[in-house]
């Protein structure tokens, strides 16, 4: 059976055909899996512009597609690193998430109340601009700290796990866009490579599963999107194997300034799609 015929997307003319979605949606799986095995998650972001780009710009059914590839990335990187997670510090970030997640659900919910194709136009566009936002943000943190010397690392207050759980629960929710947002609070601990990939899976494994009652509950995940999702599931296992061979015997940051350099760019056209919807 065409899995494609069933996901019966409406995609504009300019990005029909099978090959277009297949195309970057699978570098987008594979680039996810890479993330979280090898990397931590955190440049993993680009994945979500390749992915509403491989739905034609539908960012609500881009999110719907990726969630559960996600969690199956999830799985994959925790058996690659298993135990090696740091529980002490991914425990209090769980209190927060969950609110966070609720916080997004709302938000989702809000947004699905919209009529008119007008007014949803321009809601998928401010869901695309605050990805774009949220890419370009990334990339200035990022290099903004390689700029830096090396520092000790740093001990959280009591208040930054709630708030930062609460922040990632929220932007993942809405846009799969919490990497940014666990890593500031994450990479400045310093933890050794192992251990910091293995609690960033961790945590992002937890919060994709309470993500699936809002996306369920909202009707945004349905046999069309499982449909989809289902066609580029053997990218998930591909991803998650290079990504721990890269791991091991490729340094990061060579790999990760290419990521950067693209997600820069991806951001940055997102963010003029959407300006161009908000501000015409």
């Amino acid at each position: 059976m065409d899995l494609l015929f069933l996901a019966s997307w409406h995609f504009p003319t300019e990005w029909s055909g099978r090959g277009w979605f297949l195309a970057l949606g699978l570098l987008s799986i594979l680039l996810q899996g890479v993330a979280k095995s090898g990397f931590g998650g955190s440049v993993g972001l680009l994945s979500v512009p390749l992915m509403i780009y491989a739905c034609g710009g539908d960012t609500a059914a881009a999110t719907a597609v990726l969630l559960p590839l996600l969690i199956a990335a999830d799985y994959g990187a925790i058996l690659a690193w298993w135990r090696q997670w740091r529980w002490r510090i991914l425990a209090p970030l769980i209190p927060g998430m969950l609110v966070g997640v609720g916080v997004g659900g709302a938000l989702l919910a809000a947004a699905r109340t919209v009529e008119g194709p007008d007014m949803r136009r321009q809601g998928d566009a401010v869901l695309k601009l605050a990805v774009g936002v949220i890419a370009l943000a990334f990339v200035a943190m990022q290099a903004a700290r390689a700029l830096r010397r090396r520092t000790r690392a740093y001990q959280p207050a009591g208040w930054h796990a709630p708030l930062v759980g609460a922040l990632a629960g929220t932007t993942s929710t809405l846009a799969h866009a919490a990497g940014p947002v666990a890593a500031v609070y994450l990479l400045p601990q310093q933890l050794p490579k192992g251990p910091y990939v293995a609690t960033t899976a961790l945590f992002f494994w937890m919060l994709n599963q309470v993500k699936l009652v809002p996306y369920f509950g909202l009707g945004m995940i349905d046999l069309s999107t499982l449909a989809a999702s289902a066609l580029l599931l053997p990218a998930v296992g591909a991803g998650v194997a290079l990504g721990v061979f890269l791991n091991r015997r490729v340094g990061p940051k060579s790999f990760a300034g290419v990521v950067y350099a693209l997600l820069a760019l991806a951001g940055g056209q997102l963010c003029h799609d959407a300006l161009r919807v908000l501000l015409g």
